[in-house]
């Protein structure tokens, strides 16, 4: 089965037409949130792009080792990167399928695990926005008591 075969048919599973744009993607919101998948045939995969929305304007240090720990072998990420698009000013978490490793359940059980993990990361970065700056921490301690360890267990 092709990619674009398999995104097709992972569309009509979750109930959303399959409308890729231009660049070959279509996109759907689970829990409020924005997921995107593209067809990426330059490197036989197919990658989900999800929003983690802006940084927040105070602590980004702390944040930043957050995420670069949670990133350290994929521990706090289920298999997904998180980045910086520094064009949009944005977080994002993104996920590449190679093609040879996926079919239409595999892409809708790493998709729910992605969702799940963009939430996750998702109220995290809301957590550092949302503390007042007269609030600190110490710099070892995780808004709301998470730490990146938390988010995956095994």
């Amino acid at each position: 089965m092709e990619a674009t075969e398999i995104i097709k048919a992972f569309c009509e599973r979750i109930g959303i037409a399959y409308a890729p744009d231009k660049f070959g993607s279509c996109s759907f919101e689970a829990d409020g949130l924005r997921v995107t998948i593209s067809d990426l045939p330059e490197i036989d995969c197919v990658a989900l792009v999800g929003d983690l929305g802006e940084p927040p304007p105070q602590r980004l240090e702390r944040l930043y080792k957050m995420m670069l720990e949670g990133n350290h072998l994929l521990g706090a990420t289920g298999g997904a990167t998180l980045s910086l698009n520094s064009e949009m000013g944005r977080f994002a978490l993104c996920q590449f399928l190679p093609y040879r490793a996926i079919d239409v359940d595999t892409l809708y059980t790493v998709a729910d695990r992605f969702v799940s993990t963009l939430e996750a990361w998702t109220r995290v970065i809301g957590d550092f926005r949302d503390v007042l700056p007269a609030v600190e921490q110490s710099a070892d301690d995780a808004p709301s008591g998470l730490t990146p360890s938390a988010f995956m267990q095994v």
